[in-house]
């Protein structure tokens, strides 16, 4: 029987890849990113270098002090709020120059942004980073030179060129983009692909899970398939198994085989003894043995279900599978024919027997298993109980996913009104064997045999507190 906790193989494979592949590729775009953002910034502060020794090149000492072109041959500086600025200070914090492209930018508010976060450069001290000018981030390159005034002294004056960060950051979020998606679609692609090659993969447990289904179902007894060399030692020893259970089976069979034949010579002595019309006759030639006809027709049932308790194992144990068809029938004269069998045998002990049945329930199997289970439950009922029995029988449907349909079921309810069963001592007196009372006689085999048969049903088997006071045993099947 299947585990309620089973998982599928594929999945978990699936599962685990996708996991996987996740965190590769998340790993992948984190340093694709970096290296990208790396190579930006070094890009754009070799562009702001350009630019500041441009601007350099352009400047004069004129009339005392440095002089730049109106117009310089970088378009973006010449260009109001294009994004690029560029400026001279002097020592004393003072502006010398500044592009046309700076002038929408209020004097003070670039001086001091330029000294409270970059702070003038000392001759041949170059600077570079990022800060912020009017709420505004930029990436700037700074540089300080010393000019050689016609007196011979030197002065020192500091050239900011500076880039709006908003262009770095756009080209920054279309790589990510493109850098997402394309990762993206190639781990579509590459579990489509994993998945068909897990497919193929797994394929020979399939065709080993359909031919274990055929040897289920009886119609294979080998594994004939051709498996690859991973399964081989699983399936040849699959093999070596079901060739030992069938030996194994044909013994028991032959030995049920021979005690069943061993019995026939007996039984047909005593159904010759029990004959009523024999019997009536002796009774009349021998006066002292007098046999009431309510007896003779007690042993003669009795005798009967003896044959066919021996003709239902006989069949039992050469039965080799799960049955595909099977006798649905009413089970109300059943249970009446083994209640008045109990209360015969126990009419110093027990009160009564309450059948709670409709008329029109069924049990979907074999007519000896059906009482098997009732009549062992019955006998214990009333050799371990206080006199009062209760037996109701009940129909269910069961819904199969599987094999989409509904499947008829019969619950089956016994109770007595004895001392009952300790939960500790429930799972021992299931064993074959055991016996929760040892001072009453028998061998422990009858709880064990009803087991058996619900398990070759599949069924349930629950055993709890009566209402009455004892035992309740309750059944799927």
């Amino acid at each position: 029987m299947a585990s309620k906790y089973s998982y599928s193989l594929r999945q978990r494979m699936l599962f685990s890849a996708s996991l996987v592949l996740v965190l590769f590729i998340s790993l992948t775009v984190l340093i694709l990113d970096q290296a990208f953002n790396r190579g930006l910034q070094v890009d754009l502060q070799d562009r702001l270098k350009t630019q500041l020794y441009l601007v350099l090149g352009a400047a004069e000492f004129e009339q005392g002090q440095l002089s730049l072109p109106q117009s310089l041959n970088f378009p973006k500086l010449n260009q109001l709020n294009s994004g690029s600025l560029a400026l001279i200070l002097d020592d004393q914090e003072e502006f010398v120059w500044r592009s046309s492209s700076s002038e929408s930018y209020a004097k003070g508010i670039i001086t001091n942004s330029l000294t409270s976060q970059t702070g003038l450069q000392a001759p041949g001290q170059q600077g570079q980073g990022s800060l912020e000018i009017d709420g505004q981030s930029f990436f700037y390159t700074s540089l300080g030179v010393a000019w050689e005034l016609p007196s011979g002294s030197l002065k020192n004056y500091t050239l900011f060129i500076a880039e709006h960060s908003s262009r770095f950051d756009q080209s920054i979020s279309q790589y990510r983009i493109v850098v997402w998606f394309g990762l993206g679609a190639l781990a579509v692609l590459l579990l489509v692909v994993f998945s068909l090659t897990l497919n193929w993969g797994l394929s020979p447990l399939e065709q080993l899970a359909l031919d274990l289904n055929l040897i289920e179902t009886g119609t294979s007894t080998q594994l004939i398939g051709n498996y690859p060399k991973e399964l081989t030692v699983v399936t040849e020893n699959l093999n070596q198994l079901l060739q030992h259970q069938q030996r194994q089976h044909t013994r028991y069979r032959n030995t049920l085989s021979n005690l069943a034949h061993s019995l026939k010579t007996p039984l047909a002595v005593l159904r010759g003894l029990v004959d009523k019309h024999n019997l009536v006759e002796a009774s009349v030639r021998v006066e002292s043995a007098q046999i009431e006809a309510f007896h003779i027709n007690t042993l003669t049932q009795q005798v009967t279900r003896m044959d066919e308790i021996v003709q239902h194992q006989l069949q039992r144990a050469s039965h080799t599978g799960p049955q595909l068809v099977q006798v649905t029938f009413e089970v109300l004269p059943l249970l009446e024919s083994l209640a008045t069998v109990i209360e015969k045998v126990y009419e110093e002990t027990l009160q009564c027997i309450d059948i709670d049945t409709e008329d029109d329930v069924v049990f979907k199997g074999a007519r000896g298993d059906l009482m098997e289970i009732i009549g062992n439950l019955l006998d214990n009922a009333a050799k371990y109980g206080g006199g009062l029995i209760r037996l109701a029988l009940s129909n269910e449907q069961e819904h199969q996913q599987e094999k989409k349909h509904d499947r008829i079921r019969c619950r089956i309810l016994v109770e007595d009104n004895g001392q009952g069963i300790a939960e500790q001592d429930i799972a021992d007196i299931l064993r074959r064997g055991v016996r929760a009372d040892q001072k009453q006689q028998g061998q422990g085999i009858g709880l064990a045999m009803v087991v058996d048969i619900v398990d070759q049903y599949q069924g349930k088997l629950h055993l709890s507190q009566s209402s009455l006071g004892g035992l309740k045993v309750e059944i799927l099947i």
